[in-house]
């Protein structure tokens, strides 16, 4: 799949999630498959004003190419040159997000606020696009509403403004993460864009991958929530897709091999204990629906060393039984 100049090995993208995919799950994902990483969403103010803080989460590693730079505003001169910041520290394409629900961000007029009003998302694209040479994103909802589709009509201003490439969520803003994506409403989208779209929403395996692009006929598929705690998803749906094949499902030895892959490589980025501490939030990922995770995921959050983590996953291989009142020997119960 090519994106303007910037050809990927696949079409899979690793979505952009605010508070997960900083540098290491961008990196580990890279690894497990993915054709293009994204960073997590990025303020184009705080951007322009240097803020520390959001430099971090757009420092880029080498390994970790291609990787899309996500930004969001509602003023077109700082939406642009944020962007030009984000290609001079090394993004090879920047993604503009007019689809996030998030009140806060919805406030202050910015993220899927953006699709009610055209001309100021017209503004923004045609300025972003003007200012940097790297091909230029966006990434939609099918609407705000339930039962609202404006992705068709988006796709065809945005190809006027010339961005390179549409991802169009398959779920209206007041359904954030729940439900179905509309795949019909994708599909509609597909139909009516003169350039490629990525279709993003649900994929949580090689089924749904399947499934979403027989029924939207999409490019490409962006892939979020699946991938936390599994990054080798990537490498498995694309097994999928190319052969009808079933990759062995990551091992408990894997899946624990990978958490402690990503801690050091969180301590490396960001120092070890606040390293640790960021990743107590993907930790039950990676173990979910392993013996004794429900009964140590507490245990998570006392966590602040490598050393800790370490002490705390040598009981996910422990014995899965437990000796009752009569001396019964049985498995955990909600495991």
């Amino acid at each position: 799949m090519r994106i303007g100049t910037v050809e990927l090995a696949n079409n899979l993208i690793m979505a952009p999630m605010a508070g997960i995919t900083d540098q290491p799950f961008r990196r580990l994902a890279r690894e497990g498959g993915a054709g293009l990483v994204c960073t997590e969403m990025i303020s184009a103010t705080a951007l322009v004003r240097r803020d520390d803080k959001t430099l971090k989460i757009m420092s880029l590693a080498a390994d970790e190419h291609p990787v899309s730079v996500q930004i969001f505003g509602s003023e077109p001169a700082i939406m642009a040159e944020a962007a030009q910041i984000a290609a001079d520290g090394g993004a090879d394409i920047v993604d503009i997000n007019f689809g996030c629900p998030v009140r806060k961000i919805v406030k202050s007029g910015a993220g899927v606020k953006l699709i009610e009003n055209e001309a100021r998302m017209t503004a923004i694209m045609e300025a972003v696009v003007g200012r940097v040479t790297v091909p230029v994103t966006i990434k939609i909802r099918i609407g705000r509403e339930a039962d609202e589709n404006v992705a068709p009509h988006i796709v065809k201003r945005a190809a006027a403004s010339g961005i390179a490439q549409v991802t169009v969520h398959g779920r209206s803003a007041v359904n954030f993460h729940k439900g179905l994506p509309d795949l019909e409403a994708v599909a509609a989208a597909v139909r009516a864009a003169p350039m490629q779209v990525i279709g993003n929403g649900g994929i949580i395996d090689e089924l749904t991958a399947k499934d979403f692009l027989d029924k939207t006929n999409c490019a490409g598929l962006m892939v979020g929530r699946g991938a936390i705690g599994d990054p080798a998803l990537f490498r498995r749906i694309s097994h999928y897709l190319s052969t009808g094949e079933m990759m062995q499902a990551p091992t408990r030895e894997q899946r624990i091999d990978c958490l402690k892959k990503h801690a050091r490589m969180a301590a490396d980025h960001y120092g070890e204990r606040r390293g640790v501490i960021l990743l107590r939030k993907v930790m039950p990922y990676y173990l979910k629906g392993l013996p004794n995770a429900s009964r140590i995921r507490n245990e998570f959050n006392q966590i602040e060393t490598l050393l800790a983590l370490d002490a705390v996953l040598e009981k996910i291989g422990e014995s899965p039984y437990f000796i009752n009142d009569a001396g019964d020997r049985g498995y955990y119960e909600n495991e």
